[in-house]
């Protein structure tokens, strides 16, 4: 392929009207240029991604490190992933978080049977 022909190719994709944007100032042989007001878009993207996560660290809790876990289950937990050392930190962290869910399904069932002699 030779320049010509090239040159041609990208004359046939021009863009056919200016972009009001820069006000008229350029030609139409200036190169396409960006606009000016990508910036801010990015810095919004941002901003939004940032109190996200931010929002999302403070809301979901981690399982408390004191409770008592059962080793029966990290055990079975850590087998079930490997039995390797990293295996068994993810074990005991879902033994904890799994025992936390089922204090507050019975915390909730207590409630509920609670409100429920009251009525």
């Amino acid at each position: 392929m030779k320049d010509e022909q090239i040159e041609a190719l990208l004359r046939r994709y021009r863009p056919i009207a200016r972009l009001p944007l820069d006000g008229g100032r350029s030609s139409p042989e200036d190169p396409v240029q960006r606009l000016p007001l990508t910036w801010p878009w990015a810095v919004a993207a941002a901003a939004l991604l940032a109190i996200t996560v931010g929002i999302h660290a403070a809301v979901v809790a981690a399982p408390e490190p004191s409770q008592a876990v059962d080793a029966q289950r990290v055990q079975a937990i850590t087998n079930d992933l490997g039995g390797t050392e990293e295996s068994r930190v993810v074990a005991e962290w879902l033994a904890r978080y799994q025992a936390r869910a089922e204090r507050d399904a019975q915390v909730a069932r207590l409630v509920r049977g609670a409100e429920t002699g009251r009525q």
